[in-house]
Order: structure tokens, then C-alpha cells, then sequence
């Protein structure tokens, strides 16, 4: 079974404007869409539930009809009062403890649980804000021989991933994400 770890959001416009003004909000869709359609017949996926893509994962997997549990959401009980609604719709919902009241403690918490809890092969990167960024560098330290994926062409955190390492160029270029993720998960 492939285990992949995605790392998603829709930047918000009252955050960092430079995510929001360089994200691809119909690419980001396209590529969860994608990804799901790709790996869930085959594989998992663990993300973190963040509230535009818990929403969009929850309809792709059941307009194809695909197992809802091969996907895992990690949350943290920091957030409580403004988990997705689309969250009871999986089976595997993984709830971290918040560390007092610290926002950034309690994603840290969250984030470790999350990237330590499978042997990943291949990590995703689609649009995000400085979360995404946090992730890519926790997922480094954790996996560093797993394949890493900034989809560049989904703008905001993802393209500045790409923008700071060394990967091949289609992952910046290529909208046909369903032959780019097959090409890779599959590798």
C-alpha cells in the first residue's frame, strides 16, 4: 500500500497577501481532485484538516466513490470550536491534544503525530500558506528519502518550496496532475 502524506490550503486573503495574490485556487482544486482519484484506490492518504480542503476531499472521494478509510485527517484540539463539518464523514479523524493555549505549540504537536504516524513515500505540496512551508521542512526532517512534491503550478507556499530546492521543472509546468502524480506516486 503507498502512503501519502498531503500537505494543503487555500490561502486566505486576510493572511500573508503573498500566498493569496500567487495562489491558483482552481489548480489547488484540480490537483487534490487528482491526487485523491490517483492514490486512493491504491494507497492512503494523511493530511492535516484544514477547513477548504477536508471539504473538497470529502466530495472527491465520494463523487468516484473511493474508500474514505484510506484517508486520515490529523486535527488538533485546539481547534474544537471550527473543525470542518466534513470531518464526520471519515472514519479515521486523529484528534492531537492541545498544548495550553499556543496555537503554534499545538500545530507543532499535531504536525509531528501526523508526519511520524507512516513510513511516507511521497509527500505532497499543493498552494498553502506558511503552514504548508512548516510542514515541507518537518516532512524533510522525518522522511528525507521519500519523494517530495511542490505542485509550483498551484502558486502560493508550493511554488515557494519549489522556488527554494531542486526539482524537476514539470512540477511547475504541468496542469495534467493526474498523469503528473501517476508518474511519481507510481515511480
Amino acid at each position: 500500500m503507498i502512503d501519502v502524506f498531503l500537505s494543503a490550503s487555500v490561502p486566505l486573503p486576510e493572511r500573508d497577501r503573498h500566498y493569496f495574490e500567487s495562489a491558483d485556487v482552481l489548480a489547488i482544486r484540480e490537483a487534490i481532485k487528482a491526487l485523491t482519484e490517483i492514490v486512493l484506490p491504491v494507497g492512503r492518504i494523511t493530511c492535516g484538516g484544514h477547513p477548504a480542503i477536508t471539504p473538497l476531499l470529502a466530495f472527491f472521494v465520494k463523487e468516484a466513490g473511493l474508500d474514505r478509510d484510506r484517508l486520515t485527517i490529523f486535527q488538533s484540539r485546539f481547534f474544537d470550536k471550527a473543525l470542518p463539518q466534513e470531518n464526520t464523514l471519515f472514519h479515521n479523524v486523529k484528534m492531537t491534544d492541545a498544548v495550553g493555549d499556543d496555537r503554534e505549540k499545538s500545530l507543532r504537536a499535531m504536525r509531528e503525530a501526523m508526519i511520524s504516524s507512516r513510513p511516507f513515500k511521497v509527500a505532497v505540496f499543493i498552494g498553502g500558506m506558511e503552514g504548508v512551508k512548516e510542514e515541507a521542512d518537518l516532512f524533510r526532517e522525518f522522511w528525507p528519502e521519500a519523494v517530495t512534491m511542490p505542485i509550483a503550478s498551484t502558486g502560493a507556499a508550493a511554488r515557494d518550496i519549489f522556488d527554494t530546492g531542486t526539482y524537476p521543472a514539470e512540477l511547475a509546468t504541468t496542469l495534467t496532475y493526474t498523469t503528473l502524480f501517476r508518474s511519481y506516486i507510481y515511480a
